[in-house]
């Protein structure tokens, strides 16, 4: 009973290990399922071998005691093994069950390690878990940090180190990095929003059209940008960002002049960061969240001179002065062909050039057409603010946030179709050792097939008729017909090849006549 619990208890626990290790990281295990499955396979295959030669003692001792001969009881011990399965399963019902259920628990024994093994495999994969994180960035950048008002009136500063140097950083893409301490570095990859000084906006488009093959059109802009300060209806600062481009040609040379003006306002905003480590990178959305929007003093135009300029006088001197762009159309009677022609590098960044482009009817002498430059534009000027906020935080401008971190990890992952074939097998070999050991209680005693324990059964008498025979087979054939009945109190009676035969033919008569008296209605008296 105890090495079926034990068997049982394995099987358990082998389920248990791989339904709990599923989906489970790696390293939050100390003993990798793998090396516990096989050691509960171990300990399976041992009590399965334990259990089994209890019970082919047990069968080797109830057919003795119901009477059989000396080649069954030899084929119930040596259970099938090598050259003796055709002997062992022509010998008899128990050798042939036993030899047959033997090789059960074999099979068993042998595959269902393997069964379990592939019950459970390693992934990497992309694991997410939500963790705080701190940043040093302020949500409003002081007045003078990007330079000091030299005349409002005209919006001129004098620029500061500080702005110079953030504008650097902007132009060269220079990688942003945060403390490498507790806290701040991220083990993976962090996302999160965090806020910080930006710009709030709001943009409106127009359209005009102007033909490019028109002698008249000389010198028409095809493509600027251009950032003006002013104030609102309510007497606000803003900053007035206005884009112009050609930003279609029909096959008659008409372009279709788009004017994009945006009204920007100095703003709290919700940043989206991703944090790898050290490294802080903004992630670009066309729309940043703002939290609120404000009036800084060192951008109204009543500034005095000298005093500290606000975001808008910044972002208007240093980005404004370095965006700016006036492109304009230039038609070429000898070359029968219409060009563009300015001063900034811009224009050609957001030139289409190739003639793939466009459509095949538009005559290729005025295909000047540009992308749009105003997503660009305030994209720029937002990771110019975000740049300043984290430049010009200090030590009480800590903000701590909620971030979702993202790291490769090798993951445990079951598969339950192995689960289910192994425990299927360990429980065909668990009912197969169960049917050799039932009626065990029958003999009354615990039994075994030590030597000494069947030698005072047999006695060295019966071992005569053997001649010099010494192997096994040499003795079955020498005496392995004489039939054999255990008495039950300590010795086994002999009984000639005739005599059994005889026997047997009368237990099976003896059970006809009950058989027939009982379907006949009549009543054996005691």
């Amino acid at each position: 009973m105890i090495l079926i619990l034990i068997m049982l208890a394995c099987m358990g626990a082998s389920a248990g290990i791989i339904i709990g290790s599923d989906r489970q990281a790696v390293a939050s295990w100390k003993v990798q399922p793998a090396v516990l499955l096989a050691v509960l396979s171990s300990i399976l295959n041992y009590v399965l071998d334990a259990a089994l030669a209890i019970s082919i003692a047990i069968t080797w001792w109830k057919s003795a005691v119901r009477g059989t001969t000396l080649a069954r009881l030899h084929h119930i011990w040596d259970r099938g093994a090598g050259f003796s399965l055709i002997s062992a399963l022509r010998a008899g019902a128990d050798a042939r069950k036993v030899t047959l259920l033997a090789g059960l628990v074999a099979a068993a024994q042998f595959v269902n390690n393997p069964l379990l093994q592939r019950s459970t495999h390693i992934r990497t994969e992309n694991v997410v878990v939500d963790e705080t994180i701190a940043l040093n960035i302020t949500r409003r950048l002081p007045d003078g940090w990007l330079g000091s008002i030299q005349n409002a009136s005209s919006a001129t500063i004098i620029g500061s180190r500080n702005g110079l140097s953030n504008t650097q950083d902007w132009w060269w893409n220079k990688t942003i990095s945060t403390y490498n301490e507790t806290g701040y570095y991220c083990d993976g990859t962090c996302r999160g929003n965090v806020q910080g000084a930006g710009i709030g906006y709001s943009c409106n488009s127009t359209t005009e059209a102007l033909d490019l093959s028109a002698k008249e059109n000389d010198g028409a802009v095809l493509f600027a940008i251009n950032t003006t300060l002013s104030t609102n209806s309510t007497g606000a600062p803003v900053l007035v960002l206005t884009t112009l481009y050609s930003s279609a040609i029909d096959n008659s040379c008409i372009a279709t002049i788009s004017v994009d003006t945006c009204s920007i306002e100095a703003a709290v905003v919700e940043y989206p960061i991703l944090i790898q480590n050290t490294t802080v990178t903004r992630e670009k959305l066309q729309n940043i969240p703002v939290v609120s929007t404000y009036i800084s003093a060192g951008d109204l135009p009543t500034a005095s001179t000298g005093q500290g300029a606000g975001p808008l006088e910044g972002l208007n001197d240093f980005l404004g002065y370095y965006l700016e762009a006036s492109t304009t159309l230039i038609i070429d009677p000898s070359r029968n062909s219409s060009i563009y022609s300015g001063d900034s590098l811009w224009a050609d960044l957001f030139f289409i050039p190739e003639f793939s482009s466009y459509d095949d009817n538009i005559p290729r002498t005025c295909v000047l057409e540009f992308s749009s430059p105003t997503e660009y534009v305030l994209d720029s000027m937002n990771e110019f603010m975000f740049r300043a906020s984290l430049q010009a935080s200090t030590a009480t401008d800590v903000q701590t946030f909620g971030v979702q971190r993202t790291n490769l990890a090798l993951i445990f992952y079951s598969n339950y179709r192995f689960l289910a074939a192994a425990l299927a097998v360990m429980l065909l070999a668990l009912l197969a050792v169960l049917f050799l050991l039932w009626g065990w209680w029958e003999l009354g005693r615990h039994v075994s097939l030590s030597p000494l324990e069947t030698a005072k059964a047999f006695g060295p008498p019966i071992m005569r008729d053997a001649g010099s025979n010494s192997a096994a087979d040499g003795i079955l054939e020498a005496i392995g017909p004489i039939g054999v009945r255990y008495d039950g109190e300590g010795g086994i009676i002999l009984q000639s090849p005739e005599r059994r035969n005889e026997e047997e033919n009368r237990e099976e008569v003896t059970e006809h006549g009950h058989q027939m008296q009982q379907d006949s209605g009549e009543v054996e008296p005691a």
